[in-house]
């Protein structure tokens, strides 16, 4: 969903960046790496190689422009704070999407709105998981309940 949101809008944005799996990206690489990435988008090549240094440099290449900024996959207030730490580092009419688990980092972070995806009905869910695990429509023999409880608990 934050990707159709980010294809459909971004014309209407001077830079934009979609920074996806940043969760993982964050325990495997750091928030410098995450830092430099945002601000790649602008092709600034000052190196850093700290957190703050990071969160200055966002501010100021940043605070003056219009921006679109999609943080995917949140899950911990330290990516918030690192990546878009107060609306004063982006300029007038920017928008920072927010996916996450956890709509209690959405609270702390005080975002403006939220939306919740919803899951999928039981048949759909179904069947994205058997082209996913199966690479076809239907569970291979033997695995329907199986597959019928976890598109059942996962939606």
């Amino acid at each position: 969903v934050a990707r159709a949101v980010y294809e459909a809008i971004q014309s209407k944005f001077q830079v934009c960046c979609f920074m996806r799996d940043v969760r993982e990206v964050s325990k495997a690489k750091g928030f410098v790496h995450l830092q430099k990435l945002l601000l790649s988008t602008l092709n600034v090549s000052d190196e850093f190689y700290d957190i703050e240094d990071g969160k200055k440099m966002i501010r100021n290449w940043l605070c003056k422009k219009k921006v679109l900024l999609v943080l995917d996959d949140i899950s911990e207030e330290i990516q918030l704070e690192n990546l878009a730490g107060k609306q004063d580092w982006f300029g007038p009419g920017s928008t920072v999407i927010i996916t996450t688990r956890y709509m209690h980092l959405l609270e702390i972070h005080r975002v403006n709105g939220t939306y919740k995806v919803e899951g999928l009905v039981e048949e759909e869910a179904l069947r994205l998981f058997c082209l996913k695990a199966f690479k076809r429509d239907k569970p291979e023999e033997g695995y329907l309940d199986l597959s019928k409880d976890i598109a059942k608990y996962t939606g």
